[in-house]
């Protein structure tokens, strides 16, 4: 039993790498296919059962990639704010100096989002 869970999961795992170039009959065909060669025969409910752990372990690998795709764009959205965040300070501290004007959120312009700096009127330009 412990061997057919893993050799399940291995068919799993193989399936869903190629599961982004296959149609879901393909995909179908693919699991029928890996059931019957793990020795389940069809019609029966131990194939269903087969059938029904590929296309559960598919999801929640899926899943578990979406998850990691959320997180890893979170952090991203975090690390650009903290950055701009840093540029608005820095920019603050330098309001005193009349050689390098300075913008910044209370001036009209805004945030270069490709470049981190502050557009606006009166503005060192690069």
């Amino acid at each position: 039993m412990l061997a057919n869970v893993a050799r399940l999961s291995l068919a799993a795992g193989c399936a869903l790498a190629l599961s982004a170039c296959v149609t879901p009959q393909e995909q179908r065909a693919m699991d029928q296919r890996q059931c019957y060669e793990f020795g389940f025969e069809t019609a029966t409910d131990s194939f269903a059962q087969c059938m029904m752990g590929l296309s559960q372990q598919r999801t929640q690998i899926q899943a578990n990639r979406d998850m990691q795709a959320r997180a890893q764009l979170a952090e991203q959205n975090r690390q650009r704010e903290a950055q701009q965040e840093l540029y608005k300070v820095l920019s603050i501290q330098r309001s005193g100096d009349k050689s390098f004007p300075v913008c910044g959120a209370s001036i009209s312009g805004g945030m270069d989002r490709n470049t981190m700096t502050w557009y606006g009127p009166n503005c060192r330009s690069r």
